[in-house]
């Protein structure tokens, strides 16, 4: 019997050829889901016991798949590998990261658990200098400071800047104003500028956001106009939830700044608000009710009787003070009519949740604070949202949006004629500032013809509404093994709307602080404003990050990037004197004041590498250069370079050191040094260096008033170069840690206004001349004394000691202010802003 034959066609037998290459393939790498629980590793003392962790990252080393811990600190992490020996890395804020084997054979499923120590001295703890991945704190050789949520939520605060006073060591936070929602001044080690700006760069989540204080409501004091010159403002970073935060990182000097190059001369301040995490909604709600009262009053005369005759008599009274005669008084205290006990309160709703794939955050605030002077108060309403979505299994996408709407009552204050509280110190306290006329209208003060501070808090009516939009968009990439790509985009866009109303008063006022009561005709008599301030800001970063092991001691982690940004910003004012009564616009007052229309726009790129490099885990070694370039630097000062260079030994983490008795009792010891460079461009306005010129009418016809100041087309950033030293410590099972930072600061180019020929038809011209230094000590010192199941004691302490100095100014004074009371100037080896002036009575 013959047997046949059968022949597969050729396109028949590749497809059984790619059907069976698949086989072996899916045999080799199988899809495999790796789960497991992260939990607190107890304490020494065994009555502690141990609670899952949220949002610890869980990375499969070697490969670009990873996983991130839930609410209960459950994860899970499916990955198609082959079988074979890997490791699971295990990493968070605030705790040591952890290094767990895992042995892949044919299964399908494995459980992984781990525990991970908490961290005090924080060597592990992951934070972000600029780039994408981020780095541990073990590598730093410059000092990074870092405030948890916890510790920003612990005051009865509604600004994050307020919250972070006293818990970061080299900041001095102060409020510049006592209104509600008044601005704060950040100067991180000592003041970096003297003409520009020593604002800190604020960055939050990527978004680079703007913190400028423009006020729009008019509070200078000047009844023939509005001057808002000088004024503080709100505080913009008002408009941030502290309750949003996950943490706040504080970059304080150029070593850890200089990857931002010409924005970071007076450092960083990075706040990264709460994400969401896999698992089933959590709805998260907290509430608070504050008091706020007048801390301490000020001592009034009490005597019954006063020199002089009656009261409102000028002449006996200051011209020819009759200091033989009495006269009885009843003495006042208008601290009572001016200030009041205050109440407030926060709220907020959060929901966080997802899936392995996407998760999301959501919240919405609102936030109320009366001002402690009658009829002022701030309100707030938020609305963030955060959401994550994995792409693939090598990309992600993120986009953040965060929603403010304020609102603020404010009265005039400061120095200024109109402010309440200057009546408690200039005026004498004899006159009855509750008594009125027969008509019911509020009386005049003393002789001078002071507007009643009565009349200020009920009548004078500021009011200042903001609508922001905080946006972020970013994709985070993983072509291939070891390289991260991330983009990042952030767009920042609020409008400021402020109104004024100084209403007639039926009684005489000053024309000033000591001009004598005037009869204000109806063309004078009241004053209104409106104005409005838009900015709009948004910027690109791209960042690529490739970490690679060069021997099983050396590892290599290179990263280059590019950032780009853009900002705009319109500012008008109108203004008008003279209202009839009820009206309260501009455009209905009898004369039309001079009004304001600013416009200013500019941009900055950058490009920087940064290449680091280690040693078993024990020293580091990074340095870094950045080159910017910017449409507000001149022709030839285009182009700005910034070096960076750093290096950290663990020397705890050496082999000897583990055979040394002190290791039993002593943790950490890591020491650390540090150099870089950033600049500050803040003090060169968008087109400082053309010579501008303002429209004014003359005659009848348009002209053209050309600017005091002459330009300079070669002005440049002021340059700031910081040399630090340091060491970390910790002891007692980390119980006990303390940091000790050492910092010498130079700032060069200085932006300073120099007199200029007037022959020249110019007063001033601004130039890079001049340098200052600042030089201090930061000493951190933190412990955990007790800590048992039910109960914890945790003490922190920071000392702080900073002294700057003009250390070249070109000429032996420079005056900054010649007011007769407090002349500012800035000499030759003194410190910053000193009063300079002669003796007098």
């Amino acid at each position: 019997m013959k047997r046949k034959q059968f022949l597969l066609p050729g396109k028949i037998k590749n497809i059984f050829l790619l059907m069976a290459i698949n086989m072996v393939v899916t045999c080799a790498v199988a899809q495999v889901d790796i789960t497991g629980k992260v939990s607190a590793k107890k304490s020494t003392d065994q009555n502690v016991s141990a609670t899952g962790i949220a949002g610890i990252s869980v990375i499969l080393k070697g490969t670009r798949y990873g996983a991130g811990t839930d609410a209960s600190g459950m994860y899970k992490l499916s990955t198609p590998v082959k079988p074979g020996n890997y490791t699971l890395v295990f990493s968070g804020v605030g705790y040591q990261s952890a290094e767990m084997p895992i042995t892949i054979g044919s299964a399908n499923a494995y459980t992984v658990d781990a525990e991970l120590a908490g961290n005090i001295s924080s060597l592990d703890e992951v934070v972000v200098t600029g780039t994408s991945t981020g780095t541990t704190r073990r590598q730093l050789g410059s000092y990074v400071a870092t405030v948890k949520a916890e510790d920003l939520t612990k005051g009865a605060t509604g600004n994050v800047l307020a919250a972070l006073q006293g818990k970061t060591a080299g900041a001095q936070i102060s409020q510049n104003s006592g209104d509600p929602a008044g601005g704060i001044s950040v100067r991180l080690r000592g003041i970096s500028s003297i003409s520009s700006s020593s604002e800190p760069l604020y960055i939050v989540d990527g978004v680079i956001v703007n913190n400028a204080t423009n006020r729009v409501t008019n509070t200078s004091g000047n009844y023939d106009g509005g001057n808002f010159v000088g004024t503080i403002g709100q505080s913009r970073l008002v408009d941030i939830n502290p309750a949003d935060i996950e943490r706040v990182e504080v970059l304080n000097g150029a070593a850890a700044a200089a990857i931002y190059g010409s924005r970071a001369n007076a450092g960083v301040v990075q706040i990264f608000t709460k994400r969401g995490k896999s698992g089933a909604p959590q709805v998260s709600f907290s509430t608070s009710l504050t008091r706020s009262s007048l801390r301490k009053r000020i001592e009034v005369n009490q005597a019954p009787t006063k020199f002089g005759g009656s009261p409102d008599v000028l002449t006996q009274d200051i011209l020819l003070p009759a200091l033989t005669n009495t006269t009885p008084v009843t003495r006042y205290d208008y601290q009572d009519d001016i200030f009041r006990d205050a109440l407030g309160t926060d709220n907020t709703v959060s929901v966080t949740g997802g899936t392995d794939k996407t998760k999301y955050y959501v919240s919405g605030s609102y936030f109320y604070n009366q001002g402690i002077i009658r009829n002022t108060d701030f309100q707030r309403y938020t609305f963030r949202m955060n959401l994550e979505q994995t792409l693939s299994k090598w990309a992600t996408f993120n986009i953040g949006l965060n929603y403010i709407n304020s609102a603020a009552n404010e009265k005039p204050d400061g120095n200024s004629f109109f402010s309440p509280m200057n009546s408690v110190t200039i005026l004498g306290n004899i006159h009855d500032i509750n008594a009125r006329d027969a008509n019911g209208n509020i009386t005049r003060v003393g002789e001078r013809g002071r507007v009643n501070p009565i009349s200020v808090i009920e009548e004078i009516k500021q009011k200042q509404s903001t609508n922001r939009v905080l946006a972020s968009a970013g994709v985070t990439i993983k072509p291939f093994k070891n390289l991260v790509i991330d983009y990042k985009m952030g767009i920042d866009n609020y409008t400021q709307l402020g109104t004024s109303l100084i209403p007639p008063f039926s009684y005489n006022v000053g024309d000033g602080f000591f001009g004598g009561g005037v009869n204000l005709d109806a063309a004078r008599n009241g004053y209104a404003s409106t104005a409005n301030n838009n900015f709009f800001a948004i910027n690109h970063d791209v960042n690529a990050t490739y970490t690679t092991d060069i021997s099983s001691t050396f590892g290599s982690t290179t990263q280059v990037g590019f950032s780009q940004q853009y900002e705009k910003n319109n500012y008008s004012l109108l203004q008008g004197r003279g209202l009839a009564p009820l009206v309260e616009t501009v455009n209905a007052a009898a004369t039309i004041l001079p009004g304001v229309d600013e416009r200013s726009e500019l941009s900055i790129s950058g490009v920087f590498l940064q290449q680091n490099f280690k040693y078993k885990n024990q020293l580091y070694v990074t340095g870094a250069v950045r080159v910017d370039g910017s449409s507000v630097f001149g022709e030839n000062e285009r182009s700005q370079t910034y070096l960076k260079a750093s290096g950290s030994y663990v020397i705890s983490g050496a082999d000897f050191w583990q055979n040394l008795s002190v290791s039993k009792w002593w943790d950490v010891l890591k020491l650390r040094i540090a150099y870089g460079e950033s600049g500050n461009l803040t003090g060169i306005g968008a087109f400082a260096r053309f010579n501008t010129y303002s429209p004014s009418a003359y005659v009848g016809r348009s002209a053209l008033n050309g600017s005091t100041v002459r330009a300079n087309p070669d002005v440049k950033p002021e340059r700031q170069e910081e040399l630090e030293f340091g060491a970390d410590l910790a002891f007692l099972k980390n119980r006990l840690n303390f940091t000790i930072n050492v910092y010498n600061k130079k700032v060069n180019d200085l932006l300073i206004n120099r007199v200029f020929a007037p022959t020249t038809g110019f007063s001033s011209f601004l130039n890079n001349l001049g340098s200052l230094e600042n030089k201090g000590i930061e000493l951190v010192l933190g412990g955990t004394p007790i800590q048992t199941k039910n109960f914890s004691w945790e003490i922190n302490g920071i000392f702080n000691r900073n002294r700057n100095k003009a250390t070249n100014i070109g000429q032996a004074l420079t005056l900054f202010s010649t007011n007769a009371g407090a002349p500012v100037a800035i000499l030759q080896g003194q410190p910053i802003g000193v009063f300079y002036g002669t003796f007098f009575a």
